[in-house]
Protein backbone atom coordinates (compact mmCIF):
# COMPACT_ATOMS: atom_id res chain seq x y z
CA UNK A 1 0.00 0.00 0.00
CA UNK A 2 2.84 2.13 0.90
CA UNK A 3 4.31 1.48 -2.43
CA UNK A 4 1.36 3.57 -4.19
CA UNK A 5 0.84 6.06 -2.22
CA UNK A 6 4.39 7.09 -3.05
CA UNK A 7 4.04 7.16 -6.46
CA UNK A 8 0.56 8.77 -6.78
CA UNK A 9 2.28 11.27 -4.46
CA UNK A 10 5.42 11.19 -7.75
CA UNK A 11 2.67 11.49 -10.25
CA UNK A 12 1.05 14.26 -8.45
CA UNK A 13 4.46 16.27 -7.77
CA UNK A 14 5.64 15.70 -11.61
CA UNK A 15 2.04 16.87 -12.82
CA UNK A 16 2.39 20.19 -10.49
CA UNK A 17 6.09 20.56 -11.78
CA UNK A 18 4.61 20.32 -15.39
CA UNK A 19 1.77 22.67 -14.79
CA UNK A 20 4.18 24.73 -12.41
CA UNK A 21 6.37 25.11 -16.11
CA UNK A 22 4.39 25.69 -18.35
CA UNK A 23 3.02 28.52 -16.79
CA UNK A 24 6.16 30.16 -16.89
CA UNK A 25 6.51 29.34 -20.47
CA UNK A 26 3.21 31.46 -20.86
CA UNK A 27 4.67 34.35 -18.71
CA UNK A 28 7.76 34.51 -20.14
CA UNK A 29 6.30 34.01 -23.50
CA UNK A 30 3.50 37.39 -23.47
CA UNK A 31 6.47 40.01 -23.02
CA UNK A 32 8.22 38.93 -26.52
CA UNK A 33 4.18 40.09 -28.13
CA UNK A 34 4.63 43.36 -26.67
CA UNK A 35 8.18 43.75 -27.78
CA UNK A 36 7.08 42.52 -31.03
CA UNK A 37 3.95 44.92 -31.19
CA UNK A 38 6.82 47.76 -30.03
CA UNK A 39 8.85 47.28 -32.49
CA UNK A 40 5.83 47.30 -35.15
CA UNK A 41 5.32 51.01 -33.64
CA UNK A 42 8.55 51.92 -34.02
CA UNK A 43 9.29 50.72 -37.83
CA UNK A 44 5.83 53.19 -38.70
CA UNK A 45 3.95 49.97 -39.52
CA UNK A 46 0.44 49.60 -37.99
CA UNK A 47 -1.19 46.77 -36.32
CA UNK A 48 -3.62 45.30 -38.78
CA UNK A 49 -7.21 46.26 -37.88
CA UNK A 50 -9.65 44.54 -36.34
CA UNK A 51 -10.93 41.17 -38.44
CA UNK A 52 -14.16 40.29 -36.70
CA UNK A 53 -16.33 42.24 -33.81
CA UNK A 54 -18.17 40.54 -31.01
CA UNK A 55 -21.55 42.37 -30.25
CA UNK A 56 -22.37 42.79 -26.52
CA UNK A 57 -25.87 43.39 -25.74
CA UNK A 58 -27.75 46.13 -23.43
CA UNK A 59 -31.05 45.87 -21.27
CA UNK A 60 -30.42 49.77 -21.39
CA UNK A 61 -30.05 52.52 -24.40
CA UNK A 62 -26.42 53.45 -23.95
CA UNK A 63 -24.86 56.50 -24.74
CA UNK A 64 -21.14 56.91 -25.23
CA UNK A 65 -19.25 59.85 -23.76
CA UNK A 66 -19.14 62.86 -25.65
CA UNK A 67 -15.08 62.41 -25.93
CA UNK A 68 -14.94 58.95 -26.77
CA UNK A 69 -17.83 59.42 -30.26
CA UNK A 70 -16.18 60.06 -33.22
CA UNK A 71 -19.65 60.10 -35.29
CA UNK A 72 -23.09 60.42 -34.59
CA UNK A 73 -25.19 58.42 -37.07
CA UNK A 74 -29.50 58.51 -36.69
CA UNK A 75 -31.04 55.61 -38.42
CA UNK A 76 -34.00 57.28 -39.19
CA UNK A 77 -36.61 55.57 -41.16
CA UNK A 78 -35.38 52.13 -39.64
CA UNK A 79 -37.06 50.01 -37.03
CA UNK A 80 -36.97 46.89 -35.31
CA UNK A 81 -39.36 44.59 -34.07
CA UNK A 82 -39.60 43.98 -30.34
CA UNK A 83 -39.36 40.07 -29.46
CA UNK A 84 -42.41 38.39 -27.46
CA UNK A 85 -41.13 36.19 -24.72
CA UNK A 86 -37.53 37.94 -23.77
CA UNK A 87 -36.58 41.47 -23.02
CA UNK A 88 -35.96 43.08 -25.69
CA UNK A 89 -32.63 44.45 -25.86
CA UNK A 90 -32.01 48.29 -26.14
CA UNK A 91 -28.10 48.36 -27.16
CA UNK A 92 -25.51 46.29 -28.60
CA UNK A 93 -21.87 47.33 -28.71
CA UNK A 94 -19.62 46.35 -31.01
CA UNK A 95 -15.60 45.46 -29.76
CA UNK A 96 -12.98 43.90 -30.80
CA UNK A 97 -11.34 40.65 -29.51
CA UNK A 98 -9.25 43.33 -27.34
CA UNK A 99 -12.51 44.65 -25.93
CA UNK A 100 -11.55 48.09 -27.84
CA UNK A 101 -15.09 49.33 -28.63
CA UNK A 102 -15.64 50.15 -32.25
CA UNK A 103 -19.26 51.41 -32.60
CA UNK A 104 -22.23 51.13 -29.96
CA UNK A 105 -25.76 50.91 -31.14
CA UNK A 106 -28.79 52.80 -29.27
CA UNK A 107 -32.32 53.21 -29.30
CA UNK A 108 -34.44 55.48 -27.05
CA UNK A 109 -38.05 55.08 -25.70
CA UNK A 110 -39.55 56.49 -28.79
CA UNK A 111 -37.81 53.52 -30.68
CA UNK A 112 -35.37 55.84 -32.43
CA UNK A 113 -32.23 54.34 -33.39
CA UNK A 114 -28.62 55.89 -33.58
CA UNK A 115 -24.95 54.72 -34.19
CA UNK A 116 -22.18 56.41 -32.48
CA UNK A 117 -19.03 55.44 -34.45
CA UNK A 118 -15.95 54.95 -31.67
CA UNK A 119 -13.69 54.75 -34.53
CA UNK A 120 -12.79 56.65 -37.86
CA UNK A 121 -14.69 54.34 -40.11
CA UNK A 122 -16.31 55.34 -43.59
CA UNK A 123 -19.49 53.95 -42.90
CA UNK A 124 -21.58 57.37 -44.86
CA UNK A 125 -21.32 55.59 -48.61
CA UNK A 126 -22.64 52.02 -46.56
CA UNK A 127 -25.74 53.13 -45.32
CA UNK A 128 -27.88 52.35 -48.10
CA UNK A 129 -26.23 49.09 -47.84
CA UNK A 130 -27.31 48.93 -44.10
CA UNK A 131 -31.04 49.62 -44.81
CA UNK A 132 -30.26 46.94 -47.83
CA UNK A 133 -29.89 44.60 -45.43
CA UNK A 134 -32.22 45.33 -42.77
CA UNK A 135 -34.74 45.11 -45.41
CA UNK A 136 -33.61 41.62 -46.74
CA UNK A 137 -32.89 39.97 -43.28
CA UNK A 138 -36.36 41.13 -42.27
CA UNK A 139 -35.57 42.97 -39.02
CA UNK A 140 -38.56 45.18 -38.68
CA UNK A 141 -40.63 42.19 -38.60
CA UNK A 142 -38.04 39.24 -36.95
CA UNK A 143 -39.12 38.80 -33.34
CA UNK A 144 -36.69 35.76 -32.70
CA UNK A 145 -34.46 37.20 -29.79
CA UNK A 146 -31.07 37.96 -30.05
CA UNK A 147 -30.49 37.81 -33.78
CA UNK A 148 -33.91 39.20 -34.34
CA UNK A 149 -35.03 42.62 -33.73
CA UNK A 150 -32.26 45.09 -32.63
CA UNK A 151 -29.67 41.73 -32.96
CA UNK A 152 -30.85 41.60 -36.59
CA UNK A 153 -29.90 45.36 -37.38
CA UNK A 154 -26.59 44.95 -35.54
CA UNK A 155 -25.56 41.98 -37.51
CA UNK A 156 -25.79 43.91 -40.45
CA UNK A 157 -23.81 46.73 -38.78
CA UNK A 158 -21.32 44.19 -37.84
CA UNK A 159 -20.70 43.10 -41.59
CA UNK A 160 -20.92 46.45 -42.57
CA UNK A 161 -18.08 48.10 -39.84
CA UNK A 162 -15.58 45.15 -40.61
CA UNK A 163 -15.70 45.86 -44.13
CA UNK A 164 -14.98 49.35 -43.74
CA UNK A 165 -11.94 48.33 -41.34
CA UNK A 166 -10.51 46.08 -43.89
CA UNK A 167 -11.18 48.76 -46.89
CA UNK A 168 -9.63 51.70 -45.10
Amino acid sequence: MNHISHRLGSASTLINLLLFSLFSLILLANPGSARAEEGLKEEGLELQPFSDLNLRFSNRPLTPPDTLIVQTIPLAGLSVARPFVAPAPQAVIFEDDRRQRVAVLSTDNSGTLTLYLLEHLPLDPKLPALFECAHNRGCEADRTPLTGGLGCLALCIKDLLELSALNQ
